[in-house]
């Protein structure tokens, strides 16, 4: 996906939630806040898939994986900017008049205090998500794949700030595009967890193979 793709995903959320809402021109920070919220989430879903398809090899011989993990990092970043947008347009709101400090901290909104603090602390985990990429080669890869499962958590924060606070998660087209979006990474976790080495049951012995002997040998007849 180029950036150009990115920015049309945007467009037409912007346009698909000003149709949803009949957004007048005052309105435009939080139409502008509600599209980029809903793109910032399905750019996280694809970012979360394209992940799971990397270390469960299910795209392997259909994409190449340096491809897949360069998609990765850079819907990764996507997401974040969206995120930005989605809370910084809040604060030009007319109606909610939020302060830069309630974006920021969790549950110093006086809306949906809860829901809201939720989103607040899946942006702070996306940002530490996206920023792992570049510290990766200093910290080793063990260390890094540990901190770059907080894109789960992000994952899972975003979803329910989405349901819980977002005013279009009860129209049916974002209702079945989160649960499509969930369907998908579960489904994929599932198989990530099946495939993982601590989950495989041991190989059977070779047929016609002796099973070792425990202790020592039995004396041999004279």
């Amino acid at each position: 996906m180029s950036r150009s793709s990115a920015v049309s995903i945007f467009c037409l959320a912007l346009l698909g939630t000003m149709i949803l809402q009949q957004a007048n021109p005052g309105h435009i920070p939080w139409a502008v806040s509600r599209a980029a919220g809903l793109a910032a989430f399905a750019i996280l879903s694809l970012s979360v898939i394209l992940g799971l398809l990397i270390s469960t090899k299910a795209a392997d011989g259909l994409l190449s994986r340096p491809f897949v993990f360069d998609m990765h990092q850079f819907l990764s970043v996507v997401s974040l900017t969206l995120i930005g947008v989605h809370a910084g347009s809040l604060i030009f709101d007319g109606f909610l008049h939020l302060s830069p400090v309630a974006v920021v901290v969790p549950l110093m909104s006086p809306y949906r205090t809860v829901a809201v603090g939720v989103g607040v602390i899946a942006a702070w985990l996306t940002a530490i998500s996206a920023g792992s990429f570049w510290v990766r080669s200093r910290i080793g890869v063990k260390r890094w794949r540990k901190l770059h499962y907080l894109t789960f958590l992000a994952y899972i924060a975003g979803l329910g700030h989405g349901v819980f606070a977002g005013t279009d998660s009860s129209t049916p087209v974002v209702m079945w595009g989160y649960l499509a979006s969930a369907a998908a990474v579960m489904a994929l976790l599932t198989l990530r967890i099946a495939g993982s080495p601590a989950k495989r049951p041991a190989a059977p012995p070779a047929k016609g193979a002796r099973p070792a002997l425990k202790g020592r040998r039995a004396d041999s007849r004279a």
